[in-house]
């Protein structure tokens, strides 16, 4: 988790001349949402490796996420899109107390992809210029 913080701030200064402040903060916040994820849900407290790459190009950042943890189940990441914010932010009863994380990155991301092949986990974040 330590190294989360240092990443996320390499990937937003990569990603800021391409998509400005807007756009890298989206990717930022993204990345660190699907790191904590792996961190938390694919390894657990016995924790393993993460490898990031990031490239700019083709109007706009991509960045992909490798794990060996567990994989993400199908039914969590095809219920991300649906929407985890219909709540009224007024009753703290009702304000989820997790699980925001997929539905966060699905809503500012242009596109997520994701698949697990052979034990490696390979979640591709894509985030487009905006005019």
């Amino acid at each position: 988790m330590d190294d989360i913080g240092p990443i996320s701030e390499a990937i937003r200064l990569l990603a800021e001349p391409e998509l400005g402040a807007e756009g890298a903060g989206d990717i930022e916040l993204a990345l660190v949402e699907a790191a904590t994820n792996v961190v938390r849900h694919g390894y657990g407290p016995e924790g393993g490796p993460i490898r990031i790459e990031a490239a700019t190009g083709n109007h706009g950042v991509r960045v992909t996420i490798f794990d060996w943890g567990r994989p993400i189940p199908g039914e969590v990441l095809a219920n991300a899109r649906l929407s985890r914010f219909d709540f009224d932010p007024m009753d703290l009863l009702e304000i989820p107390e997790g699980g925001m994380g997929l539905s966060i990155i699905a809503t500012i991301m242009d596109e997520v992809t994701y698949r697990s092949d052979q034990g490696q986990n390979i979640l591709t974040l894509l985030r487009r210029v905006r005019t």
